[in-house]
């Protein structure tokens, strides 16, 4: 018969396995090729958003949680980040901009864009399930380089989101 101590420490000692397994840590394959896309390209896709919105709004992404392990190869592919992420935020925001009145709701109520990724929460294809917006921040919750095709469904779930809330 197992003793509990022995048993409590099999459980913990497999619970602290399990959590390291599920959540791995970026090599460094990955920090250069994120740095390297930080770098080269993410600036314009910045400017993108910043243009389509109409103003500076700040852009806040959480690169540690869009950054996936074993994907390193892929950052540089448009389809990676900017046909899942960035350029559908910027199309979305550009057609609610569209005009004076739109602009002008951009600019009142649009505080900051915050973009992450969590694999829990995040819509595999119903779009509008990924975005919040609350208190200003249009919170963007999809996961990178998955159903690139759906691009006109991320931007029509953007314009319903910010129009709903504007």
């Amino acid at each position: 018969m197992i003793s509990r101590r022995h048993a409590l420490a099999t459980a913990a000692t497999l619970l602290c396995a399990s959590a390291a397994w599920a959540e791995p840590t970026l090599g460094l394959a990955e920090r250069r090729a994120i740095a390297a896309y930080r770098e080269s390209r993410y600036p314009a896709q910045e400017k993108a958003i910043q243009e389509a919105a109409g103003f500076p709004v700040p852009v806040e992404v959480a690169w540690d949680q869009i950054t996936l392990p074993g994907d390193a190869k892929y950052y540089a592919d448009e389809g990676y980040f900017e046909k899942t992420i960035f350029e559908p935020i910027a199309a979305g925001l550009k057609e609610v901009g569209k005009d004076k009145m739109g602009r002008e709701a951009l600019q009142a109520k649009l505080k900051s864009i915050r973009i992450r990724f969590d694999e829990k929460t995040a819509p595999a294809s119903n779009y509008p399930n990924g975005l919040k917006f609350d208190g200003g921040v249009l919170d963007v919750n999809w996961r990178p380089f998955s159903n690139v095709a759906d691009f006109k469904d991320r931007v029509a779930a953007v314009v319903q989101v910010l129009e709903k809330n504007l």
